[in-house]
């Protein structure tokens, strides 16, 4: 690789870890001259890859590099990204996986992969089901902030499908935060007296809980067991989805 650009990159990868940085800083991070380090700067500059602070003479990276990043995650495909995961998912615990998102305050499913034989859960696409009492749908509204919590609890009826649906708002809201201390949400015959299903959220480039991923089966196989099982290998796929939509993990 040509040399100048090898030292471009690394002053672009350098400042992407500073909030700013001064010319001297930058050309010792990266190994080179100031004068290297300014030219380098002035030629970002020209093209808004680069901002430069009057005052202290810092760098920054610029709004040119917003665009570079949103042409990159708008290629990404949240829904060709997880169909190989939920393929070895189904394979591995033999039960029905779908992946949903959030629409009109309900988890939409966008892709599924159901199982070979008898008493299979089915979720099929464009199937939606309720926040309150699917795994998939709790995982989306216990990760989503406050406000948009909070307008769509006021917005939600908490309808009751099974004895187990929870209908109370108060207790709605403890099992909420259960599931993002565990990092998983479980449908434990909720929605269907017949069906319970594990879910775990979904996160993309901005942080936000875009997507989550369920895995659905019949109550007779679904032992608590299973089911921890199944949240474990859950846990680490939603996380490795995550990480390819460009989600990277905070403490």
């Amino acid at each position: 690789m040509i040399q100048s650009l090898q030292n471009g990159i690394n002053a672009l990868m350098f400042l992407s870890s500073k909030r700013s940085a001064g010319v001297t800083e930058i050309a010792g991070a990266i190994g080179v001259n100031k004068s290297t380090a300014f030219r380098i700067m002035q030629t970002f500059l020209t093209s808004n890859i680069v901002e430069k602070n009057p005052e202290t003479l810092c760098y920054k990276l610029g709004p040119a590099i917003l665009r570079l990043s949103q042409q990159y995650y708008s290629g990404l495909n949240a829904v060709s990204i997880s169909k190989p995961y939920m393929a070895r998912l189904s394979e591995g615990f033999g039960e029905s996986v779908h992946l949903c998102t959030l629409s009109n305050n309900r988890a939409v499913v966008v892709e599924q992969i159901t199982a070979d034989g008898r008493l299979i859960a089915n979720a099929k696409i464009g199937e939606e089901e309720p926040l309150h009492c699917s795994s998939v749908g709790k995982c989306l509204l216990a990760y989503a902030d406050n406000s948009r919590q909070e307008k769509m609890l006021r917005e939600t009826a908490l309808e009751k499908y099974t004895e187990k649906t929870i209908t109370d708002e108060t207790e709605l809201q403890r099992e909420l935060a259960r599931i993002k201390e565990k990092g998983f949400a479980i449908d434990d015959c909720e929605l269907s007296e017949e069906i319970r299903c594990i879910g775990a959220p979904i996160f993309n480039n901005k942080g936000e809980c875009s997507f989550s991923i369920g895995v659905s089966g019949a109550r007779s196989r679904m032992t608590q067991e299973k089911i921890y099982k199944i949240a474990e290998g859950l846990k680490k796929v939603s996380e490795a989805i995550s990480s390819e939509l460009g989600y990277t993990k905070t403490k």
